[in-house]
């Protein structure tokens, strides 16, 4: 490895450090008094995973609080699982000009009436106090939209697979870099979201973002800006748990929008951080050169995404030991988002057609 290879690779392994270089819970509440709040939960086809969420909002619910889940059209029991564990049910229909997910959200934002509105992902178990905590945020940031990411619960090795998108999504919302807040997001991420109903009105919710599928980092870009937080250990997700297909179709979907989204000094951190795991170990020299050396540089870069994973999601430690083949499978989905984003084709998500490119 010339002085060069050794400056690049530590250059960008430093780099992966410095941009997820914390977590950032809610902040636990000193008072349990707060105002009412409206949570709203669109769900498509989600009655393997709409009763988890539904359970755990009401147990949190307080007096002046709405809860709302919209059906979007589902064909499976979304609705009647929902109904029956608490929620009141509000049924939609694709309409013309519209996503399903901002106009489900639109929807359910139009039926109630708390000044603050929490939506949320049918497929998110939230943290026992997220409501009133997220509630409290979001009258100490009334003009920005307050989002939480989920930490990612993974059962079966495909959804290994989604390692480093998650990792990079924390990274590309600069909310989490060794920086901390001088950096302002302009991102958010749309499994949890908050914003004060007032906000919410005068940059035109989700109607402004109808035909985004990325609707969250188009409110955070209306709003001015957002105030992120990590929902390790106890806020978690199970994104895709259908099969590779769906996972594959799902980060396709978004990544490329997430890349344009992302601030110039951010992308180029990040990628050169993808670089240097991707070909920093592979850089060492031949082993008959220097045998210790790969050896070294590869067990360096599996203890970082071992850490790092841990910080996004729930990582089995054979894939940070394989943390080569991740980076494959991370590099050609990128590939094919962007391609498919650029020709223009679309992507099939929960039965219907998306124009990639609507981001």
């Amino acid at each position: 490895m010339t002085t060069v290879d050794l400056a690049v690779f530590s250059t960008g392994w430093l780099l992966g450090w410095l941009l997820l270089w914390r977590t950032r819970p809610l902040p636990s509440l000193r008072s349990r008094e707060r105002e009412p709040l409206a949570a709203i939960v669109p769900a498509r086809n989600e009655a393997h995973s709409i009763g988890g969420v539904v359970d755990r909002i009401v147990a949190q619910l307080r007096p002046g609080d709405e809860f709302v889940v919209v059906d979007d059209h589902s064909d499976d029991g979304t609705a009647v699982i929902a109904r029956s564990g608490g929620a009141r049910v509000v049924s939609t229909a694709p309409v013309p000009g519209w996503l399903g997910k901002p106009h489900a959200c639109w929807r359910g934002a139009a039926t109630t009436t708390a000044p603050t509105l929490l939506f949320i992902d049918a497929d998110v178990r939230p943290a026992a106090q997220l409501l009133d905590e997220i509630e409290a945020v979001a009258q100490m940031h009334p003009d920005a939209v307050v989002s939480v990411q989920p930490w990612h619960r993974t059962e079966r090795w495909y959804e290994q697979t989604s390692l480093l998108f998650n990792v990079t999504a924390l990274m590309g919302s600069g909310a989490f870099t060794v920086l901390g807040e001088r950096v302002r997001p302009t991102v958010a991420f749309g499994p949890v979201l908050a914003m004060r109903r007032v906000r919410y009105d005068e940059v035109g919710g989700h109607e402004a973002v109808r035909d985004r599928h990325t609707e969250d980092i188009g409110l955070a870009r209306l709003a001015g800006g957002a105030v992120l937080f990590t929902g390790r250990p106890d806020t978690t997700f199970r994104m895709y748990p259908d099969g590779w297909r769906q996972l594959v179709d799902g980060w396709t979907r978004t990544i490329a929008s997430g890349v344009r989204s992302t601030r110039w000094w951010v992308a180029l951190g990040v990628a050169w951080w993808i670089a240097a795991l991707a070909g920093g170990w592979l850089a060492g020299g031949l082993p008959w050169n220097d045998p210790m050396r790969p050896g070294i540089v590869y067990v360096l870069c599996a203890i970082q995404c071992w850490v790092l994973g841990r910080r996004a999601g729930s990582i089995h430690p054979l894939t940070a030991a394989l943390f080569p083949l991740a980076v494959a499978a991370f590099a050609l989905i990128v590939i094919r988002s962007l391609v498919v984003a650029a020709l223009g084709r679309d992507v099939v998500w929960k039965g219907r057609r998306v124009d990639a490119r609507s981001g």
